[in-house]
């Protein structure tokens, strides 16, 4: 059953492949005079109606482009104020851009003193096709017109426009850059005014950093001092107190009188009980040493309040100096800060002046290649054209011809009949007239 089929959708491709031959042949001469007629349009449109386009060709080279611009670093003053004053850097995506720009088409425009009626900056900018090529700092402008020699011109009129557009731009840019660095100089060099003035103000008070130092240093040598008598004096109470301590032990073991043999008128021996010298000594000593030891307690007693009454001054005077220092600092700073900022913005303003003296457009591109008077146009390209119009007039009316197969309903052979009806051909009945009858030889 497969075989069958199969045989049967190839007779079928073999039928539809003959009729397609037969559709093809059938309308052979619409196709070949549809394609004729296509190519013969397209001939006459290429080498009469058509005007001939020309394309001048030049190059320029970016010496100064980069891959991408550089970001500026928010976090230091330096790096903020000098880009400023540097020349930007551009890509060559900008190079590009700039050039393919309504702006710089409207000075070729005014420079060539084309008309306004046949070409305005969108009608110029559609003749102008400009491309970076790859891997290299250059950039080629090709530029169409039906006139040679403007073409030319336009092209090499947008090389020169172009340098002087890049440094009156620079200009531009450095002037506003010049005028702001200048108007924050001034600002800046107020500012540092009134910071210097609070400055002298706060140096000239009564108790200013100085006085405060001075006095400060002055007490700081009092206490000293007295701290260091106090550690004499108490060493030489102790002292005092370990010979009392020790008399007292030696009083204690001495006697307060002493008996003594004397020799009486009469002749005779007798005892007598007399005071101790040594113990009146000893007392006398001992006293002394008592009157000492309160002499230098009451020395440690007044050295010790003299030192507390010195430490809680010296304790207010370094908070009051510290809180006066802190903020002189913080006023120094501030001068210094404005003082290295004006410095800053008046350097950076000399070097902006600088780089808006140089030509950017001479220093950053080169015509490398200057645009030459084409010879040969560009377009038409006559044999294309041709060879395209042949190409889609065949396709256009072989296509007709399978539509008009299509929409053809008529029984005009017996392949119709099989075909349409489904019905088998017994026989046919030949049409017979003059010509036929005089070919029969009837």
């Amino acid at each position: 059953m497969n075989e069958k089929s199969k045989e049967q959708d190839f007779a079928e491709d073999v039928i539809d492949l003959r009729v397609v031959f037969k559709t093809l042949n059938k309308w052979r001469m619409v196709i070949a005079i549809g394609t004729f007629l296509a190519v013969l349009t397209s001939g006459i449109l290429s080498f009469f109606l058509l005007q001939p386009v020309y394309e001048a060709n030049t190059l320029v080279m970016a010496t100064q482009a980069a891959d991408r611009q550089r970001v500026v670093d928010q976090g230091g003053l330096e790096d903020v104020v000098g880009s400023l004053s540097r020349i930007p850097v551009m890509t060559m995506s900008t190079y590009l851009g700039q050039i393919q720009s309504e702006a710089l088409m409207e000075r070729v425009i005014n420079e060539l003193k084309l008309d306004r009626g046949l070409y305005g900056p969108t009608t110029l900018l559609s003749m102008v096709n400009a491309r970076v090529i790859k891997d290299a700092n250059l950039i080629e402008i090709r530029v169409q017109n039906t006139d040679p020699v403007l073409a030319r011109d336009i092209a090499n009129t947008i090389n020169s426009e172009y340098l002087k557009l890049l440094s009156e731009k620079n200009e531009e840019q450095m002037a506003r850059s010049v005028t702001f660095l200048e108007k924050q100089r001034d600002e800046t060099l107020k500012r540092l005014d009134t910071a210097f003035n609070n400055l002298k103000e706060f140096e000239g008070q009564p108790r200013s950093v100085g006085v405060l130092d001075k006095e400060f240093a002055r007490k700081s040598d009092d206490l000293a001092r007295y701290k260091s008598q106090l550690n004499v004096a108490v060493v030489e109470l102790h002292q005092a107190n370990a010979g009392i301590l020790l008399m007292e032990a030696e009083l204690k073991d001495t006697p307060q009188t002493v008996s003594v043999e004397k020799v009486t008128e009469s002749g005779t021996i007798m005892n007598v009980q007399e005071t101790n010298p040594v113990y009146v000594a000893l007392s006398q000593r001992l006293s002394e040493r008592k009157a000492a030891q309160a002499e230098k307690s009451a020395e440690v007693d007044a050295v010790s309040q003299l030192i507390a009454v010195l430490d809680g001054e010296t304790e207010v005077l370094l908070m009051e100096l510290t809180e006066k220092r802190a903020k002189l600092d913080r006023l120094q700073e501030e001068v210094d800060r404005l003082q290295s900022t004006a410095n800053l913005l008046a350097q950076k303003a000399t070097e902006t002046q600088i780089a808006r003296s140089i030509d950017l457009g001479q220093t950053s591109v080169v015509v490398v290649s200057p645009a030459n008077t084409p010879t040969n146009p560009v377009k038409p390209n006559k044999k294309l054209n041709i060879a395209v119009a042949f190409v889609l007039g065949l396709m256009v009316f072989v296509a007709l011809a399978f539509v008009l197969e299509h929409l053809d309903y008529h029984i005009k052979t017996p392949e119709d009949v099989e075909q349409h009806l489904g019905l088998p051909v017994l026989g046919m009945i030949p049409k017979v007239d003059s010509k036929s009858v005089r070919r029969s030889g009837y």
